[in-house]
Protein backbone atom coordinates (compact mmCIF):
# COMPACT_ATOMS: atom_id res chain seq x y z
CA UNK A 1 0.00 0.00 0.00
CA UNK A 2 1.42 3.46 -0.65
CA UNK A 3 2.07 5.17 2.31
CA UNK A 4 0.05 8.61 2.61
CA UNK A 5 2.71 10.86 4.32
CA UNK A 6 7.11 11.22 3.63
CA UNK A 7 9.57 11.09 6.34
CA UNK A 8 12.30 12.06 4.11
CA UNK A 9 12.80 14.15 0.68
CA UNK A 10 15.61 14.82 -1.81
CA UNK A 11 16.21 17.45 -3.75
CA UNK A 12 18.03 16.84 -7.40
CA UNK A 13 18.90 19.30 -9.81
CA UNK A 14 20.16 18.81 -13.63
CA UNK A 15 23.28 19.86 -15.12
CA UNK A 16 21.56 22.69 -16.93
CA UNK A 17 20.52 24.24 -13.48
CA UNK A 18 17.18 24.53 -15.35
CA UNK A 19 14.98 22.77 -12.82
CA UNK A 20 15.17 20.69 -9.53
CA UNK A 21 13.64 17.58 -8.52
CA UNK A 22 11.84 16.93 -5.09
CA UNK A 23 11.16 13.31 -4.43
CA UNK A 24 9.26 12.56 -0.94
CA UNK A 25 9.45 8.90 0.42
CA UNK A 26 8.36 6.97 3.59
CA UNK A 27 10.93 4.94 4.98
CA UNK A 28 10.95 2.34 7.69
CA UNK A 29 12.06 -0.73 9.08
CA UNK A 30 10.07 -4.23 7.64
CA UNK A 31 10.32 -7.13 9.92
CA UNK A 32 9.90 -10.28 8.69
CA UNK A 33 10.03 -13.28 11.56
CA UNK A 34 10.77 -16.58 11.61
CA UNK A 35 11.10 -19.34 13.71
CA UNK A 36 13.87 -22.24 13.07
CA UNK A 37 14.71 -24.74 15.58
CA UNK A 38 12.22 -23.04 18.34
CA UNK A 39 14.08 -19.78 18.13
CA UNK A 40 12.43 -16.64 16.82
CA UNK A 41 14.32 -14.59 14.55
CA UNK A 42 14.04 -11.17 13.17
CA UNK A 43 15.09 -10.49 9.51
CA UNK A 44 14.66 -6.52 9.08
CA UNK A 45 15.20 -4.50 6.43
CA UNK A 46 15.36 -1.02 5.38
CA UNK A 47 12.40 -0.14 2.92
CA UNK A 48 11.39 3.31 1.05
CA UNK A 49 8.03 3.95 -0.66
CA UNK A 50 7.80 6.75 -3.05
CA UNK A 51 5.12 9.17 -1.91
CA UNK A 52 5.77 11.63 -4.70
CA UNK A 53 8.10 13.64 -7.00
CA UNK A 54 7.62 17.40 -8.01
CA UNK A 55 9.75 18.78 -10.68
CA UNK A 56 10.16 22.29 -10.57
CA UNK A 57 11.35 25.20 -12.32
CA UNK A 58 14.15 27.75 -11.80
CA UNK A 59 11.47 30.37 -11.33
CA UNK A 60 9.38 27.84 -8.98
CA UNK A 61 12.38 27.26 -7.20
CA UNK A 62 13.42 30.72 -7.04
CA UNK A 63 9.48 31.56 -5.41
CA UNK A 64 9.79 28.32 -2.84
CA UNK A 65 13.11 29.73 -1.42
CA UNK A 66 11.68 33.42 -1.12
CA UNK A 67 8.70 31.85 0.90
CA UNK A 68 10.57 29.91 2.69
CA UNK A 69 13.66 32.25 3.50
CA UNK A 70 10.36 34.36 5.27
CA UNK A 71 8.63 31.20 7.20
CA UNK A 72 11.85 30.78 8.62
CA UNK A 73 12.56 34.74 9.45
CA UNK A 74 8.82 34.82 11.31
CA UNK A 75 10.14 31.62 13.24
CA UNK A 76 13.20 34.01 14.39
CA UNK A 77 15.63 32.11 13.05
CA UNK A 78 18.56 33.26 11.93
CA UNK A 79 20.68 30.92 8.87
CA UNK A 80 23.68 33.17 9.08
CA UNK A 81 24.61 31.28 12.26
Amino acid sequence: MKPVFANTFNVTSNKSKADIALSFAHIYTEHNFSMKQGVLTDVSAQVADEVASVLITRDGVVALTKLLNKVVADWGIDLSE
